[in-house]
């Protein structure tokens, strides 16, 4: 067993990959996600344990991920999403975890050139080293290579790490890492050709595809980072400075022909004089007016989400409240068909929701620099918020407590799944309890009317005086008898427990 994949083996650094990914997966807006986390998570040390000893044993495979094709919005294209199951990506992680102390893996990570998928990265570095380079140089031309993530030659840049760990199970172990196989390929339909199935592309959703991108675009980075250039990169989107629109243009046409070597390109700024909608790929200008990168809005004066970011948070909280207004969970919790929580959320969980997006939004501009667009964004949200309110109450008016309780997400006792085995089982002994007293009962009814033959002459004065003496006699036969079967095993009434 070569050195790096016993280091995979390790128990201990599959633990710290796990970590990562559990908290990661635990703050998913996937239901599914979050719950196969949580699963997990609920028997940690074993089901380490379990990779570990296959890891070590040379059978642990990665199972089939599952692709969803996102819409983009306002486009008919589709963006690739691959999600693994937990094990795969915990395996993911520890591999990554591994080559990050390889030479050639630290000596990318040491370029602040990119930002995005290294350890010392983020939106926030990338947009404070732009903002820098922005007071610097006068112009600027953005850009985003197409179709970077499923056109990126794999196995080229898996065999520029291979051919230098010496460790030929890692090397199997990586090269499998990186594979898409996708289990619902056939539900996916005619979207499944967008999925980096080939030799080209990687997984978006992966840890490992930042590196393999970074790896390809290192060389890039360097070339766009020479005087009189200076380049910010995130992923597949870069920005250029430069001292004039010249030289930045320059730029642009040499990171065009470095990627048309492998097959890839990059978006052109819409010509001069064109009309601009605020959603184009590329873009080009003077500095001192301004510009957008990541989602924002940068000049020297303030730091503020871009306008597409807003919109969005808007739209998905907007759909979260409709979502929830229009729940049938109460009708569902009664009938007995299934439902879930996204689908038929209740009222708490539809507020839970929107407030992990609003938080999770925040907590993504949180280092932007005018807050008179967040008190802004506030106000709207409040709106939809009151809209969603009123709509609910309207909903709920006709509704029973038992079904506003139900949508509220406030849990009935009458909802709980009973064992049925038990109730069958009182049913069946209340059956031949029944059957008892009405036997009994019909051989009571056969005695009297013997009595009654044999007494004909009893008067029906003396019958009330004999039943009056009886009652005398016997109180408690006045009593009301406590319920059959009301009374737990040391006799205490089960009711009144």
């Amino acid at each position: 067993m070569g050195a790096l994949y016993r280091k995979v083996c390790n128990k201990r650094n599959l633990r710290r990959a796990a970590l990562t990914v559990l908290a990661n997966a635990t703050s998913s807006t996937s239901e599914n996600t979050r719950d196969e986390a949580e699963r997990f998570k609920q028997d940690l040390e074993r089901n380490l344990t379990d990779i570990r000893r296959q890891l070590a044993d040379y059978r642990f495979a990665f199972a089939p991920a599952r692709g969803i094709a996102i819409k983009k919005p306002g486009k008919t294209t589709r963006r690739p999403l691959v999600i693994a199951p937990i094990e795969s990506r915990i395996v993911q992680r520890t591999i990554l975890n591994v080559l990050s102390a390889l030479p050639l893996v630290r000596s990318i990570h040491r370029m602040s050139y990119n930002l995005g998928g290294v350890l010392d990265g983020g939106v926030a570095k990338a947009i404070e080293r732009a903002y820098r380079a922005g007071i610097k140089h006068a112009y600027y031309v953005r850009t985003d290579i197409k179709d970077f993530f499923t056109q990126v030659p794999r196995e080229q840049l898996l065999a520029q790490i291979t051919d230098q760990t010496g460790d030929p199970e890692f090397n199997r172990l990586l090269v499998s890492a990186t594979a898409v196989e996708l289990s619902n390929l056939a539900e996916l339909k005619q979207h499944g050709d967008i999925f980096p199935l080939a030799e080209r592309g990687v997984a978006q959703g992966s840890c490992l595809s930042p590196l393999l991108c970074n790896l390809f675009m290192h060389q890039m980075d360097e070339m766009l980072n020479t005087m009189p250039f200076e380049a910010v990169r995130y992923i597949d989107d870069v920005i250029i400075f430069g001292p004039n629109r010249s030289q930045v243009r320059k730029a642009l046409k040499m990171l065009k022909e470095q990627l048309a070597q492998y097959g890839l390109d990059a978006y052109e700024p819409p010509a001069r004089g064109a009309q601009r909608t605020g959603t184009e790929k590329a873009a080009e200008g003077e500095t001192s007016r301004g510009f957008s990168f990541l989602g924002c809005d940068v000049t020297t004066d303030a730091i503020r989400p871009g306008k597409k970011a807003r919109s969005s948070l808007i739209e998905k909280v907007r759909k979260l409240y409709a979502t929830g207004v229009a729940s049938q969970r109460h009708l569902k919790a009664v009938s007995g068909e299934p439902f879930s929580a996204k689908d038929d959320p209740t009222l708490l969980y539809t507020l839970w929701r929107v407030s992990n997006t609003v938080r999770a939004w925040g907590g993504a501009f949180s280092f932007c620099t005018d807050m008179r667009v967040f008190r802004h964004l506030d106000a709207e949200l409040n709106g939809e918020y009151v809209a969603f309110r009123d709509h609910w109450k309207r909903r709920v008016k006709d509704l029973s407590q038992a079904d506003r309780q139900r949508l509220i997400g406030v849990q009935l006792l009458e909802d709980v799944k009973f064992d049925p085995g038990f109730k069958s089982m009182v049913s069946s002994r209340a059956g031949t309890r029944r059957m008892e007293s009405t036997n009994a009962m019909s051989a009571n009814g056969a005695a009297r009317n013997a009595a009654g033959e044999h007494g004909r002459g009893a008067t029906v004065e003396g019958l009330l005086s004999t039943d009056r003496q009886d009652d005398k006699r016997h109180p408690a036969s006045l009593k009301t008898e406590p319920l059959a079967g009301a009374q737990d095993s040391r006799g205490n009434n089960a009711l009144d427990a």
